[in-house]
C-alpha cells in the first residue's frame, strides 16, 4: 500500500461523498484538524485509523504485502516469456540476474524477494530450477528456505541437463560436466547445471 496514494484516495471519496472534514471527524471520533493533518500528509497514520477513515466514507481499504521488484516471482513470470518466445538462454539470464540481486541485496529484502511463491514458468524443469535457485540463493544469503520450494512439484522425476536445452543439441561431455559440478540444490532436484552458469560473467 503506497501510504499517500491511499490518503488521496479516501480524501477523494470523501469529496465524493460531500462529507467535510468535520463530518469525518465525527464519525471516526478524532477532531477536524486531526483529519486535516492526515490528509495533508503531515502525520504517520496508524492503519486502525485508515480503517475507520474508510468505513466513515464508504470506501473500501486494501492492504497488500508488496513483492521486491526483482523477486522471484517476477523472475519466474520473465522466464516464462522467454521460454514463450523460445529463448531458453534468455530464461537463465533472468535466474543470474535474480541471483546477482540476492546478492547485493540485505537478508530482509531477500527473505521477501523469495517468500511468494512463483507462477508456474510453464514448464515443469524450470519450476524445478526455481525450487533449487531459492534455496540456492536462501543458503548463500543465510536466510530461510522457503517452505513452497520443498514442494513436491519442485523436483523432477527424470534428470534434466539443462545446458542441452540452452544449445539445443544432446551435449553428453558438457552434460557429465553439469553433472559433476551442478550445486546441491539443484542436482537434489534432478536439475544438472554447471555451478559457474549462475554466476556472472
Amino acid at each position: 500500500m503506497n501510504l499517500d496514494r491511499a490518503v488521496d484516495r479516501l480524501r477523494e471519496a470523501r469529496l465524493r461523498q460531500g462529507l467535510s472534514q468535520e463530518a469525518v471527524a465525527e464519525r471516526i471520533g478524532t477532531t477536524q484538524s486531526a483529519v486535516a493533518r492526515l490528509e495533508s500528509g503531515r502525520t504517520d497514520p496508524r492503519l486502525s485509523t485508515l480503517v475507520r477513515y474508510a468505513e466513515a466514507v464508504g470506501a473500501d481499504l486494501e492492504v497488500g504485502l508488496a513483492a521486491e521488484p526483482w523477486s522471484l516471482d517476477r523472475t519466474a513470470a520473465d522466464i516464462r516469456r522467454s521460454l514463450e518466445a523460445g529463448d531458453p538462454n534468455d530464461a537463465l539470464r533472468h535466474v543470474v540476474q535474480f541471483l546477482d540481486d540476492v546478492a547485493r541485496a540485505d537478508p530482509a529484502s531477500a527473505a521477501r524477494s523469495m517468500r511468494l511463491e512463483p507462477e508456474t514458468t510453464g514448464d515443469r524443469r524450470w519450476d524445478a530450477l526455481l525450487g533449487g535457485i531459492a534455496e540456492y540463493a536462501g543458503r548463500r544469503a543465510r536466510i530461510p528456505v522457503p517452505g513452497w520450494a520443498t514442494a513436491p512439484g519442485r523436483f523432477l522425476h527424470r534428470f534434466w541437463f539443462v545446458v542441452e536445452d540452452l544449445i539445443g543439441r544432446p551435449s553428453p561431455g558438457l552434460a557429465a560436466m553439469s553433472f559433476a559440478s551442478a550445486p546441491p540444490e539443484l542436482a537434489n532436484r534432478g536439475v544438472f547445471l554447471d555451478r559457474s552458469s549462475l554466476e556472472s560473467v
